[in-house]
Formats: structure tokens, sequence, C-alpha cells
């Protein structure tokens, strides 16, 4: 292993854009099929590996896959195991913090109770080393009732949900869609973000109604932010963090959104790179994702650590965690510059 890679392997790190459905791996969807009686049109995991070059449209290929993977999970227990098994790679990998999204309208759909959904992820985190946040997220072609109707199911358990967001199929589905909801989880006291996916119509627009409609803390990749000079300036001024995704398939050279990840860093955007849903890219977990994006995009030790930075400053932790983490953080670099093993520009 390259100084670099080691520097990245090490790194104490944070990820705030991951999907817990998204981290189910082949064998998983093989052994939960079987074991819970679904017909998938797969046999293998090299079958499904392959399958994972989406072509166009990328998103609606994506999300085809995803909830073909996804609709294996049929139990609490389902979904207790790929959360301890996700935890288990965040501690192999030293992620020491993670945001876990959740669906909960298409787990509730194929049966499993929203308190029995709860108890499966919190049984899992509470046998973990890692530190763990749940973000409750709204399937965006779901009509605001249902999703205020979660509201409604997760009042019980607002202690352990810190926040909501917005994420499947964008086309048609623009976040004002949801401003009710968002007025409504704020008011509860949610913390709050929103997909706005990549390459998607109306992105810039959609992008201007989470910050100025639903108000939100983070937008879930936000590229297009980059596309009007006034959402840039608006990021900035509110501190909203981005948590963008250079994930990449099979048949893709390199990871994706590189020159836009170098210029958010230039603009001195709070940018953090993450996963989104690792076994269904080739990109897989975060020290391969990173190491390929430091190895491709040229980017320093220095830059590397300001993604880290960015994630856990805009973690919905409270001030004495992300302090400590910080510190970490910054220690970890401080040790790789005096060992003057930076590699020449």
């Amino acid at each position: 292993m390259d100084h670099m890679a080691d520097f990245i392997a090490t790194m104490p790190k944070a990820e705030l854009h991951l999907h817990i459905e998204g981290t189910v791996a082949a064998a998983k969807v093989l052994e939960l099929a079987e074991r819970n009686g679904i017909d998938i049109p797969f046999s293998s995991e090299a079958e499904l590996l392959a399958a994972q070059d989406y072509g166009q449209p990328a998103l609606a290929n994506f999300l085809k896959y995803h909830y073909m993977c996804t609709d294996v999970l049929r139990t609490g227990r389902d979904v207790y195991e790929i959360t301890r098994d996700f935890l288990d790679r965040c501690v192999i990998e030293n992620v020491r913090h993670v945001e876990l999204s959740f669906d909960p309208q298409v787990h509730i759909k194929r049966g499993i109770a929203f308190d029995e959904l709860i108890e499966a992820l919190n049984k899992a985190r509470r046998g973990s080393a890692v530190s763990t946040q749940l973000v409750m997220c709204m399937n965006r072609e779901r009509s605001q009732d249902s999703a205020l109707e979660m509201l409604d199911l997760a009042a019980r358990h607002r202690a352990d949900i810190v926040g909501v967001g917005l994420d499947s199929f964008e086309a048609g589905n623009p976040p004002v869609k949801f401003q009710e909801f968002y007025r409504r989880a704020r008011e509860e006291g949610y913390r709050l973000t929103a997909h706005c996916d990549c390459d998607q119509e109306n992105a810039v627009e959609h992008a201007r109604q989470c910050i100025h409609v639903l108000g939100v803390e983070r937008i879930d990749h936000g590229l297009h932010v980059l596309d009007d000079p006034q959402l840039i300036a608006d990021v900035i001024e509110r501190d909203i963090t981005l948590t963008m995704c250079p994930t990449w398939r099979v048949s893709d050279p390199e990871p994706r959104r590189l020159p836009a990840l170098r210029r958010m860093l230039d603009l001195g955007l709070r940018v953090c790179v993450n996963t989104d849903d690792p076994e269904e890219f080739a990109s897989r977990y975060m020290v391969n994702t990173m190491t390929e994006v430091q190895r491709r995009g040229g980017f320093s030790a220095e830059e590397m650590t300001r993604f880290m930075r960015y994630a856990f400053e805009g973690a919905w932790l409270d001030d004495a965690q992300k302090a400590a983490f910080l510190t970490e953080l910054d220690s970890h670099l401080a040790r790789h510059l005096r060992t003057g093993k930076e590699p020449a520009a």
C-alpha cells in the first residue's frame, strides 16, 4: 500500500449520505431471496454484479435494481443483519460516524412494521462501536400524505431519529411537493436534508427549492448548485453541506464528478465524499472510494482531510462529539505531514 492509500485507510471518517438498503451484498441478496421465498431475476453473484452497469436512463435503471435488492428484506431480522454487517465493515474502514438513511415506506409496504424496523436498526446500532444517527427518508414518488403518516409513526421513536430526508424518483416530484412535511418536521425538531440528484430535469430549480422552500441544512448530492452563482452564494451563506457521491459503475473509467469536487473545494463549499449505496456501485465502500478519488483527482492529503472535516462538521452530532472527532482527524493529518511522505506534485 502506498503512503497516500495508507493515509486514507487509517483516516478517521464520517459518512453522511448512506442508504442502509443499498448495503445488501450480492451474496446476501441471494441468501435473503431464498430465505424469504422471493423470486428475483438473478441466480448468481456474478449476474447481480454484472447488472450494476446501469446504462441509460441511469437513475431509473439504478432504482429498478435497488428496489429489487430491497424487496428481499421482509423481516426485522433481515434489516438487523444487513445493518450489523454494514457497521462491522465501518469498523474495518475506520468510519467513526455514519448517518444511516432508511426508507420506512418500502419496508412497511412489505410487512415490516415501523416499530419492528426501528428496533432492528437500533439493535444493530447498540451492538456496534461506530457512532450512528438515523435519517428517515421519504420516497418522493409517494404522496405528501404518506410522508406525513411516517411522521406520525415516528413520533414515539423521536429520540432515535435525528433527521428526515427525501430520495427516490425525482422526475415530476419537486421538493416543493413536500413543503408541509418539511414544515412539520422542522417544528418537531428534526434536522433536514433532501436529495437533489445529478443530471435530472429542473435540477437547478430543485436545489433552489431545497434551500429556500424546504430550508434544508444539507443537500444530498447537490452537484447542480454549481450551475447557478446565486445558489453557490446561498450555500456558502447558510453553511449548507453538500454530500457528494463520486460513485462509479463497472464500465466507468474513474470516479464520477471529480471536476465538480475540485471546483467545490476551490469555491470553499462544504462538500464531503460518500458512498451512497456501496453494494450497488463498483466504487463500494469509503476506503476504496476515497483512495480512487484522491488518485484520479490529484487531491492532496490536506484536501482529503477537508472532505472529512466537512463531513464531521456537517454531521448532526453535539459540539463535544464533533470536537473530539475533529481533533482526531487533525492529529492524523499532522502525523502524516511530519513523516514527509506527501507525494510530489
